[in-house]
């Protein structure tokens, strides 16, 4: 069976348990995680501060700079991994430091070739839609 690879977005959450050096070392994490080759890639991200958030309307591209009041919670890193399945890759990310104090978000990535055919089944339905 070929594994699968899934994004790990680690985010901040107000109802979380506070931080700690001892318990959330995510040293501990990688320890698990980098010999078996599972964990791809992955980095901690900058603050809201340093983001910028693009929208582009009409033609008209809008550039907002963070931080942004619509978020409660913020992106604070990543992982890309591979598991054979999502509950793999769920367990994976329930041992990572940021599911207790933070929390872990699993999203699956499509297949390429699944990926290019709903790319064009959304060309052909705008392009639908265009032509009524």
């Amino acid at each position: 069976m070929t594994d699968n690879q899934y994004l790990l977005l680690y985010t901040t959450a107000p109802d979380g348990e506070p931080w700690s050096a001892e318990s959330d070392d995510i040293a501990d994490w990688l320890d698990t995680v980098d010999p078996t080759g599972i964990r791809i890639f992955g980095e901690r991200l900058t603050t809201p501060s340093d983001a910028r958030m693009v929208t582009k309307r009409a033609g008209a591209v809008a550039v907002s700079d963070g931080p942004f009041a619509e978020y409660t919670e913020w992106f604070v890193g990543f992982d890309l991994i591979t598991a054979p399945d999502l509950a793999a890759a769920t367990e994976i990310g329930s041992r990572h430091p940021c599911a207790r104090f933070g929390r872990v978000i699993v999203l699956p990535l499509m297949e390429p070739i699944e990926g290019r055919e709903k790319l064009e089944e959304t060309i052909r339905a705008r392009e639908d839609a265009a032509a009524v």
